[in-house]
């Protein structure tokens, strides 16, 4: 198996042939290149050790905590040097990158279903690898309902099915949505809930652009944007139990509305 992978490599170098495999770790080395200490990301192809130097990942900010994002992360790469004694080779991602959107970009249209490499989580949004292009995905494009921290529904290394919204490779404009994908729970709304009902729930964020708490409903995963009457002496807190009333729906606008009742 090592043998068939130095020759993989080995074509890789001499071919500009491209080569998948995930970072699972971060290593200051020595930067033969370059001859300086650059931190690198480790991606192991078999038993040889792969570098591929941070200026050579194809990301915006040259630091270990980008790197650290991608940990898990499924990425492609192009070996430039390799050391047959010590089993170890020197790769970019910047140019697999570069090549793999040359040849894919051109064949996508508005649309068009494809399946998206996820690279990174934050709170409010994930990075994704769409053929060689960094894409970042909103939080509001991910799914219908309110997402607490894209972190605990999406990890590097997955995989995400999208519908292309906008696309202009020229202008750099990718659009990509995963909630077109998957069913609206807002659809069927009415079956769960009415105006003027009164709902168990959990608060799960304070919005700083609204007065009020975000609840979690325990009926449906959908989620209300609740005011606080003035009476209440106690604010909720975060992952208190509420019982709140509905007061309205606005189905298309995705959104609910209602008022806090009692903490339960």
């Amino acid at each position: 198996m090592k043998e068939l992978a130095l020759k993989e490599l080995m074509r890789s170098k001499e071919e500009k042939r491209i080569l998948t495999g995930r970072i699972s770790g971060i290593e200051d080395e020595y930067y033969k290149l370059k001859g300086e200490n650059i931190s690198c990301a480790i991606v192991w192809y078999e038993d040889i050790k792969i570098l591929i130097p941070s200026t050579h990942l194809g990301i915006s900010k040259i630091n270990k905590s980008m790197i650290r994002g991608m940990l898990g992360a499924e990425i492609d790469f192009i070996v430039m040097e390799i050391d047959t004694i010590s089993n170890i080779a020197i790769a970019s991602r910047k140019d697999a990158m570069e090549l793999r959107s040359k040849i894919e970009l051109p064949k996508l249209k508005v649309n068009d279903i494809v399946k998206v490499r996820i690279l990174s989580a934050g709170i409010k949004h994930i990075v994704v690898d769409l053929f060689g292009k960094e894409v970042i995905i909103k939080a509001n494009n991910l799914q219908h309902t309110y997402i607490l921290n894209c972190k605990d529904l999406y990890s590097p290394g997955e995989y995400l099915k999208v519908r292309i919204k906008e696309l202009d490779i020229q202008k750099n404009i990718f659009v990509l949505s995963a909630k077109d994908l998957i069913p609206n729970p807002f659809k069927n709304i009415r079956k769960y809930i009415t105006e003027g009902g009164e709902y168990t729930g959990k608060v799960i964020a304070f919005p700083k652009a609204n007065s009020g708490v975000v609840v979690q409903l325990d009926v449906t995963n959908i989620t209300c944007l609740v005011r606080v009457p003035a009476r209440f002496n106690n604010y909720p807190h975060f992952l208190d139990n509420v019982l709140i009333r509905i007061t309205e729906i606005k189905q298309e606008k995705k959104m609910l509305y209602g008022y806090l009742m009692r903490i339960i």
